[in-house]
């Protein structure tokens, strides 16, 4: 045990605090099945505090086998998001954007409710980051639930919001396409002066303006 505690005692503050950290996540996590609601808690207070420096074992928990985990990681993203720490934000879309395609469906439900009803509300700007990557990724799944994501946005980010939808309307996969549509019919009846400018911009797009028509047709139809 002397051996042990003198170990630690040489490490750099940095390297012994990180390791405390991890200990106490792993303590955490096998509390889960005694007292889930409260280790949550902890959790979420040990990341508001420690940061980036708590990140690598929780994003471990995005990947822990038990459902139960997975789903206690979206409930701790959820009580952290606050918006007045928007240094917070990356952290808890990383931490919550493996589980919006998890392979248990109560998981993916949970991730998504999040990300729709927390993390797009608290961090619209961040999310708009977000949801912009994601829908210039080549993965259909991802563009899809950007199209989706992007008509949460509040409408003062509506003509940013536009720009990712712009590439998703034009793409060659029908799903997406139709995604990216509805999205577009959404914005016709929270933003129509931003909707009206973006397709204006569309006549002077080669790739574009064929499909000025078909877009206004679709999102205009009562």
């Amino acid at each position: 045990m002397a051996k042990h505690v003198a170990a630690e005692e040489e490490l750099a503050p940095l390297d012994l605090e990180t390791k405390l950290i991890h200990r106490v996540m792993d303590e955490l996590r096998a509390k889960l099945a005694q007292n889930g609601r409260q280790a949550e808690t902890d959790v979420t207070q040990i990341l508001e505090q420690a940061g980036a420096l708590v990140f690598p074992a929780l994003r471990a928990w995005s990947a822990d086998p038990d459902p139960r985990v997975r789903k206690s990681l979206i409930r701790v993203v959820a009580q952290a998001a606050d918006p007045r720490d928007p240094f917070r934000a990356s952290l808890l879309f990383d931490l919550v954007e493996p589980l919006l395609w998890d392979e248990d469906p109560g998981v993916r439900a949970s991730a998504r409710r999040v990300l729709r009803e927390k993390l797009i509300p608290t961090y619209p700007e961040e999310a708009l980051q977000a949801l912009a990557r994601w829908a210039a990724e080549p993965s259909t799944r991802k563009q899809i639930l950007a199209a989706q994501g992007l008509t949460r946005l509040p409408p003062h980010l509506a003509r940013r919001a536009l720009i990712p939808l712009r590439h998703l309307v034009r793409t060659e996969q029908t799903q997406v396409r139709r995604a990216a549509l509805g999205a577009l019919k959404v914005w016709r009846a929270r933003a129509p002066e931003a909707l009206e400018t973006e397709l204006q911009r569309w006549k002077d797009v080669p790739e574009l303006a064929p499909f000025i028509n078909y877009v206004a047709e679709s999102v205009c139809a009562k």
